[in-house]
This record gives structure tokens, C-alpha cells and sequence, in this order.
């Protein structure tokens, strides 16, 4: 079948670059349609959707995604947030003609669906200590202080956190929490802590994840590493966005601390660091005891993190830093010089050539 007869709908902006890295199977070859309806009354008798999804989402999503896979051969589905309901909507979602691309990993299994993963926070991340001002991570040195723990809005593990964070000396820690859901950012500035030379905000935020300037560069405030901050402590508590125990969703909350080459505690959903692990990082279990990551009910499993921050201020800090040495350095290597984009643009080449095969 002649290319050229093959309708293909892009979804976004992020999609269309994601295509036009491809290698072998190239936009120009296809109908390429960025209109849904222009799409549906295009008549190609293959046809392939690219569904970027939103979010939040929207009271269409799943409309969208029923109309795509009834017209279409396949769908391919994208996303770089991974939370409750995207979670749900990918279980309800289980059918052949449909692959999925998320930004962690399923605790669960799906029986028609194929999942892959596409760790855009890792890639995001990154960059600016990669690509852009990579001299600037020769600031770091480890601190004085013991945790830096770093919580942001209220949620249920969050509150854990900082309850707990009470009963720890207050020459061992630095601690900042929002503990409530709605934030301002421009008077709300004593719950926040961010890196501030270098930093410049466009408008003021009103999350995280908004635009800032950083040395000119334009990213998320959540990607700054808070590097005095950072100079100050030894290891930091990793409040994760989301702890459900299906999935785990990796973010930049994640990645700051392997940049930075710091030993972590996670504080999320069960299986979070065997997941992490199975991707190609080392965790800490020469150190602490990290059985926690296994555990089912999450107050325990956060009880039994917390356990292990006080084992870990009770160790002599230059062995601690001594036998992680090898596995931070590891890390930062995994972080910041695997292929996060292409191996994941790679595997949809692959894919697309598959269903072309077959029709």
C-alpha cells in the first residue's frame, strides 16, 4: 500500500516533533492531519492517531480515545503525567489497538494493550544541567545539616512527613511545607523554598510546573535544583507527586536529587524504588533498609521510611558518603546520559513499521 494512502492525526505540538524524529517511517510519507475532523473525513483506508493526553483532563478524553479507535487500525497514546485517573483510564482502556506511552510504570497488568514507557520528566529535567549551563552542578558539595525535606502542597504523605519531621532535631533538618492545596506564590513565600540566584519569574506562578527563567533559560520552577539549599544538607526526602500503589509516576522530584548526587528516601506509592531499580538506578539498601518499598499499606510503609531517617542521621556521615559514592555516580550517569527520548521514539518507529507491515 502506497504511503501516501495512510492518514495519520499528530494530536500536538509535542507529537509532531516527536515524529519528525523518526528514522525510517517520515510524516512527509503520510496524510498527516492535525484536525480531528479533517481527520475523520479524510476516507484513507489506513489510518493512525497519535493521542497526546491531556492534562487535567478533559470531559472529552475518553470520547476522543472511543472515536480514534473505532476509526483507526491503532492508537497510540501518550502521556506525561501519570496519576489516579490516568491510571483508571488506561485499565479501562485494554484493547489491541491501542499502545500506551506514560511517564513510569503500572503496578498491574493489561491483557490486550501494549504499555511502554517514556520518562519525559527525566528528559526535561535534565537538560539544563546536560545541555545548557552543566558547569553550574560544580557548586554542590555536601552540607552540615542532615535532611532537607522538601514537601510542597498538601497531601496525605506530605502531612506524614511533616508530622513526623517534628520529632527530628532541628540542626538535622530544613523543612518547608505549604500544608495547604491553594498557593501564593507571592506573598506565600516563607512555605517555599527555591534557588534563588539566577532565578527570575515571567509572571508569578501559580504552580510549580510554570515557566520560570533560569540563567536565561526558560523551564519549569519544580526542574531548579535548589542547589544552596542542597549546600546546606547530606540527603533529601522525596515527597513523590502521587503514592497510589498501581503505578509509580517519576518526576522531576526524582531527578533532582540523582543530578545532584544525593542519597534519597522516597515517601510514595509500593514498589516505587523496584521500579526505579528496574529501570537501570541503584537505590540505597547498602545503607538503610529499604524494605519499606514493599510494603502495602502506605502508613506503614511511611512509618518504616521514616524509621530509616533516623538510622541514617545516626551513621557517621563521610562512611555514609563513601559507600554511596559508587551508586550516586552511578545514577547521575543513567540520568543524565541514556537516551530517555530516543529509546522512546525508537520503540514507536517500531511500532508504527509493525502495523504498516500487516496492512
Amino acid at each position: 500500500m502506497a504511503f501516501r494512502n495512510i492518514g495519520v492525526f499528530r494530536g500536538s505540538e509535542t507529537i509532531r516533533y516527536h515524529l519528525d524524529q523518526f528514522k525510517t517511517h517520515t510524516p512527509n510519507e503520510w496524510c498527516v492531519y492535525d484536525d480531528l475532523g479533517h481527520f475523520f473525513n479524510s476516507g484513507h483506508p489506513v489510518n493512525i492517531a497519535f493521542f497526546h493526553l491531556p492534562y487535567p483532563f478533559q470531559d472529552n478524553t475518553q470520547d476522543t480515545l472511543d472515536r480514534l479507535r473505532t476509526f483507526c487500525n491503532h492508537v497510540f497514546v501518550v502521556g506525561s503525567e501519570l496519576h489516579d485517573i490516568t491510571a483508571r483510564f488506561i485499565e479501562n482502556n485494554d484493547h489491541k489497538n491501542i499502545t500506551f506511552y506514560i511517564c513510569g510504570r503500572l503496578n498491574f497488568k493489561l491483557v490486550n494493550a501494549e504499555v511502554y514507557e517514556y520518562y519525559d520528566w527525566f528528559e526535561t529535567s535534565r537538560y539544563f544541567y546536560k545541555s545548557y549551563l552543566p558547569e553550574i552542578l560544580q557548586r554542590l558539595k555536601p552540607g552540615p545539616i542532615g535532611f532537607d525535606i522538601l514537601l510542597g502542597r498538601k497531601k496525605a504523605h506530605r502531612d506524614f512527613v511533616y508530622k513526623f519531621s517534628h520529632n527530628l532535631p532541628a540542626e538535622q533538618k530544613v523543612v518547608s511545607y505549604f500544608n495547604r492545596f491553594d498557593v501564593d506564590f507571592a506573598t506565600d513565600t516563607n512555605m517555599w523554598t527555591w534557588e534563588q540566584p539566577g532565578l527570575k519569574f515571567i509572571n508569578t506562578p501559580k504552580w510549580t510546573v510554570d515557566t520560570v527563567e533560569y540563567f536565561g533559560h526558560r523551564m519549569s520552577l519544580s526542574q531548579v535544583i535548589p542547589i544552596d539549599l542542597y549546600n546546606q544538607t547530606r540527603y533529601s526526602v522525596v515527597a513523590e507527586t502521587n503514592y497510589n500503589n498501581s503505578y509509580s509516576f517519576y518526576t522531576e522530584k526524582r531527578a533532582k536529587p540523582i543530578i545532584a548526587k544525593r542519597m534519597f528516601i522516597m515517601f510514595a506509592g509500593q514498589h516505587y524504588l523496584k521500579n526505579l531499580r528496574d529501570i537501570g538506578f541503584h537505590t540505597f539498601d547498602n545503607v538503610i533498609d529499604e524494605s519499606y518499598d514493599s510494603v502495602e499499606d502506605a502508613p506503614t510503609r511511611w512509618s518504616m521510611a521514616c524509621e530509616q531517617m533516623i538510622k541514617l542521621l545516626s551513621l557517621d556521615p563521610d562512611l555514609v558518603a563513601e559507600k554511596i559514592q559508587p551508586r550516586v555516580e552511578h545514577n547521575f550517569g543513567v540520568m543524565m546520559y541514556r537516551g530517555w527520548l530516543s529509546e522512546y521514539i525508537s520503540n514507536m518507529e517500531i511500532k508504527v513499521g509493525s502495523i504498516l507491515e500487516q496492512t
